[in-house]
């Protein structure tokens, strides 16, 4: 269970307590005790490991010779194109959050902790040859290229909105969801999880969506109120799924009156 999808009276002291403190130290309070120079900044290993998955995927299909099995070419296209997409993304419209100055340590353990366990779907596929029937492929395809748009536009009108003027968004793709662009990534890794069919697979998207996509999901929830109209906007909008109810009266997708 992603826990931060738990009743909110059970995730939020979890990660006010526990998981926000935890990562928060990872992030920036390790350096306290392990020092070690400042190397760039911190999009730089994101971004190595996200364009460098094509070439992970091409090198797993060469070591376990599986240039003969579909599902490892399929997997390749998926994640691979993924990865073109991010580095787009990353020219066009880059999250400010991966603008900080990042030291060594700090690439060490966003790829050692998050970053580098997403290859191993890639791994599981090219190793073990999975077989996939063409029903999983042909979902895991549906469910990747609609989570890449949901990911890519959202991200995009966040982007270029609070680079206009900073405040809530709650019109257009987070109209009805307040985390349309957290759902666009867990449908992309979803897929990937799916077509390995491996149970630690799985396992590796639980804990990453518990810790990174929680952490930050639960900050905006907690900051949500203290916004104008915010307090509208959650009763009127999803956490992470469409609020379906909102959208069938037209309470949502169109800016709230104050």
């Amino acid at each position: 269970m992603v826990l931060f999808l738990l009743p909110k009276a059970i995730a939020a002291p979890l990660y006010s307590n526990l998981i926000t403190p935890l990562v928060d130290f990872l992030q920036y309070g390790i350096n306290s005790y392990i020092p070690t120079p400042y190397f760039g900044k911190i999009c730089y290993i994101v971004n190595l490991q996200k364009c460098g998955t094509a070439f992970m995927c091409l090198y797993l299909m060469s070591v376990f010779d599986t240039f003969d099995h579909l599902p490892s070419w399929i997997y390749l296209s998926l994640h691979g194109t993924y990865g073109m997409l991010w580095c787009l993304k990353e020219l066009i419209f880059p999250d400010p959050s991966w603008q900080r100055p990042a030291t060594l340590l700090d690439h060490v353990v966003a790829f050692v902790g998050i970053l580098g366990p997403y290859w191993y779907m890639s791994y599981s596929i090219n190793s073990n040859r999975t077989t996939c029937s063409m029903p999983v492929i042909a979902l895991c395809v549906s469910v990747h290229t609609l989570g890449c748009v949901l990911m890519m536009a959202s991200d995009s009108q966040k982007y270029f909105v609070l680079k206009a003027k900073k405040g809530l968004i709650e019109d257009g793709w987070f109209g009805y969801c307040r985390n349309t662009n957290y759902l666009g990534e867990m449908m992309i890794y979803g897929s990937y999880a799916a077509m390995a069919q491996d149970k630690i697979a799985w396992g590796i998207l639980i804990y990453a969506w518990t810790l990174m996509f929680g952490r930050n999901i639960m900050g905006k929830e907690e900051r949500f109120p203290l916004k104008r109209g915010g307090d509208v906007y959650v009763e009127s909008s999803g956490m992470l799924f469409p609020d379906l109810w909102a959208w069938a009266n037209g309470k949502g997708n169109v800016k709230r009156k104050r």
